[in-house]
């Protein structure tokens, strides 16, 4: 029995230490946005597998979270694997996904971590808060393949 007790109380010590026990907010408390969720458990991975470049210029492609990357040649596809890094603020926008065009930083892409539908967003200007949802399937996690279209513009879609 004693050894179920250690066991018992070790578990619940890291449930609690971990973020997974935290007592209900009263009515009238504020949200938080620091403790554990049912979305933050359930939040779905999407997985960027196919980039379809239909500008004249080559795109390149920077996962800031971990410095790996990719390049789209001119009117080409980049066919492969990326997860899309979860971001929940302005604070966190160095975790994003740079989209460079000519050597300049055209659009930060992430999947936002307070979108309870797994929602895609690019920003413009490296901001969270003056980022819009991508446009086309950009909800839902799973495979995706992003186009960026002639005029430069992107646009999202599921695929198998």
């Amino acid at each position: 029995m004693k050894v179920s007790r250690r066991v018992l109380a070790a578990c619940t010590m890291a449930l609690i230490t971990g973020g997974a026990l935290i007592a209900s907010p009263s009515a009238s408390a504020a949200p938080r946005r620091d403790t554990v969720s049912a979305h933050t458990a359930r939040a779905a991975v999407t997985d960027l597998r196919e980039v379809v470049n239909q500008l004249p210029d080559q795109v390149d492609f920077l996962k800031q979270e971990d410095g790996s990357g990719l390049r789209v040649p001119p009117n080409g596809q980049w066919v492969n694997s990326i997860w899309i890094p979860w971001v929940g603020g302005d604070n966190e926008m160095g975790k994003s996904i740079i989209v460079y065009r000519n050597l300049r930083a055209r659009y930060w892409i992430f999947q936002d971590y307070w979108n309870p539908t797994d929602l895609i967003r690019y920003s413009t200007t490296n901001s969270y808060h003056q980022s819009l949802p991508v446009p086309g399937s950009s909800t839902g996690g799973g495979r995706k393949r992003l186009t960026i279209r002639p005029d430069g513009s992107l646009f999202m879609e599921n695929t198998n």
